[in-house]
């Protein structure tokens, strides 16, 4: 009896080792996390520059022995960790995954698992306290500009312009976007191809440049001018006032939220109008193509 507990035991542990690569992942992710910023606090910069490279360097490993190996025609063959940093600063907190392409991600694409990319979801669901929660169906988040601008953008946010109907290879389940990456609100065009993919296990995250330049509508111009002139006159009057803080704020809070509101409508116009531009077809064409040529199980 006392020799089948003891190998019993042993099973157990065993089966656990190995069975656990995400758990090790993580556990190894997280103590580096903690003892560089800990360090980080007490000003020694160059112990912890040096600290945080050969970290990164251990967890990249970690992560292309789950991924996988990925080869995508057009990207590079050497992928690199996706973590910008471990350190809780600009750029912190991206998705656990390895990078094949640009390093300011303006043409990447990003591979992971399922369950990472699962682990990911939870531990952002309150990312942004008071600004929204993440989906933490994956099908659900892929559809979210926040999920795109923490996932995968160190310096920028990253706004949808228009949904691009595409189509995952078998049982998958795929989602893609025209997109810009940008740090203010208003008028612009979309100059990227966001999406994501996922399929047995496996999730890509990819960003292409669009191959046709997107023109202005001036029909999306003209919606924005008339939010934006609601805007300005919002914003003289709370420039004119000399009331106590509390008016001030609401005030300052009118005046943002005209603005936020010019550019939700501006881009809904662009999502309505812009299937209809002579470029569109090219965009769904292109993003497709992309999709194609992902290493999908």
């Amino acid at each position: 009896m006392k020799a089948f507990a003891v190998a019993f035991l042993l099973w157990t542990v065993g089966t656990a080792q190995a069975a656990a690569p995400l758990d090790v992942y993580l556990a190894a992710r997280d103590r580096h996390i903690a003892a560089l910023n800990r360090e980080a606090e007490a000003g020694d910069v160059d112990s912890v520059s040096r600290k945080e490279a050969d970290a990164r360097r251990e967890l990249e490993g970690m992560l292309k022995a789950m991924v996988g190996p990925v080869t995508v025609r057009g990207f590079p063959a050497d992928g690199r960790i996706n973590l910008q940093t471990l350190l809780k600063e600009l750029g912190f907190g991206m998705l656990d995954g390895i990078a094949y392409g640009e390093a300011d991600n303006q043409r990447v694409v990003v591979a992971t698992t399922e369950e990472l990319l699962r682990s990911w979801l939870k531990e952002h669901r309150d990312w942004w306290p008071g600004l929204g929660r993440m989906p933490q169906d994956p099908r659900a988040a892929f559809g979210e500009e926040d999920f795109y601008t923490q996932a995968i953008s160190t310096e920028a946010s990253v706004a949808r312009f228009a949904s691009v109907p595409v189509k995952a290879p078998g049982a998958g389940f795929a989602v893609a976007m025209l997109a810009a990456a940008r740090q203010d609100i208003g008028p612009g065009v979309p100059d990227r191809i966001v999406l994501s993919v996922l399929q047995g296990g496996r999730v890509f995250v990819a960003v292409e440049p669009v191959a046709a330049p997107i023109a202005p509508i001036p029909a999306c111009d003209a919606v924005w001018k008339q939010h934006e002139e609601a805007a300005r006159r919002a914003w003289k009057v709370f420039s004119a006032s000399n009331q106590d803080e509390a008016r001030r704020e609401t005030l300052f809070k009118k005046a943002t939220g005209l603005e936020a509101e010019g550019d939700r409508a501006y881009r809904r116009c662009f999502a309505q109008r812009s299937v209809t531009e002579s470029t569109f077809q090219t965009v769904v064409r292109q993003a497709q193509a992309l999709i194609d040529r992902l290493p999908l199980p």
